[in-house]
């Protein structure tokens, strides 16, 4: 999401272009709220977000009020809003996640101890990815990435390889709601059908210049995603340009994670081996 203007919308349910058929203005304003800054690492302050949101102050500032004294958000000393982590640890607290936290951890570990590389484990929640697991190399140099840390899909590695492995209408429902030109879906869904025909995604990191990422689904019966593992990684003196004892551990790990749910499913990169 970006801080241009978002327009709000009205409930219309008798009809009209409106997609939703109800709508609680509260309601949306505070979901407003918390989608802004989520997109907004150093903060906003009441008039940047009502700004941003093309609503007015006074619209917003019980929204805020309510939203800061229920933690989800934190206000710095500047007056600036921020996320808090309670959305996180709300979701961190579903079953679904909680399973798929502890049955990964033991084969991240393995896989940090294999390639001496930090790895974290991502989930598609609604249209972000979101950082539930990681665990850190004991490498004098390394990437970590935050958990509970959150990011639009189409915009990091991990992500298209989550966009990748969502059903069409649920991608097509999502480029709906990006600001992406017709043209650039279209690029970006062959992107994706590569990256399903791989069964992973390597590529340049999109925050971090000179690190990459390498990333795979984890999938449960029928194929469905369960999650994302990925390694982000930088080249240190003497490491060969390419790296494909990363790319072969990466795969196999998530294949063994995957079998924690049944049958591991064949295609899609299921067969990969690579030469070293």
């Amino acid at each position: 999401m970006t801080s241009a203007t978002r327009k709000s919308t009205t409930a219309k349910p008798n009809g009209g272009n409106d997609s939703r058929s109800y709508s609680v203005p509260a309601v949306d304003k505070a979901m407003d709220v918390l989608e802004l800054l989520a997109d907004a690492p150093r903060g906003m302050s009441l008039t940047g977000i009502a700004d941003a949101l093309g609503r007015t102050k006074q619209e917003l500032f019980r929204v805020l009020v309510c939203l800061h004294e229920r933690g989800y958000l934190v206000r710095d000393e500047g007056q600036f809003y921020h996320l808090s982590t309670k959305l996180f640890e709300i979701g961190s607290r579903h079953p679904s996640t909680q399973t798929l936290v502890a049955r990964a951890i033991p084969h991240m570990e393995q896989l940090t101890g294999r390639l001496g590389e930090s790895c974290h484990l991502t989930m598609v929640v609604q249209k972000r990815m979101l950082v539930v697991a990681r665990i850190e190399a004991d490498s004098d140099v390394v990437l970590t990435v935050r958990v509970g840390a959150s990011f639009p899909l189409h915009t990091r590695t991990s992500g298209l390889v989550g966009l990748a492995w969502l059903p069409e209408h649920r991608r097509m429902e999502y480029w709906k709601q990006s600001d992406e030109t017709d043209e650039a879906v279209a690029a970006l869904e062959e992107r994706l059908a590569a990256i399903r025909e791989l069964g992973y995604a390597v590529a340049e990191s999109a925050t971090v210049i000179g690190a990459r990422d390498c990333a795979t689904p984890i999938l449960g019966s029928g194929a469905s995603l369960l999650g994302v593992l990925c390694v982000s990684y930088v080249q240190r003196v003497g490491d060969p340009a390419e790296r494909p004892d990363i790319v072969q551990a990466v795969v196999e790990s998530a294949r063994a994670i995957s079998a924690e749910y049944g049958p591991v499913p064949d295609g899609d990169g299921a067969d990969l081996v690579l030469d070293d």
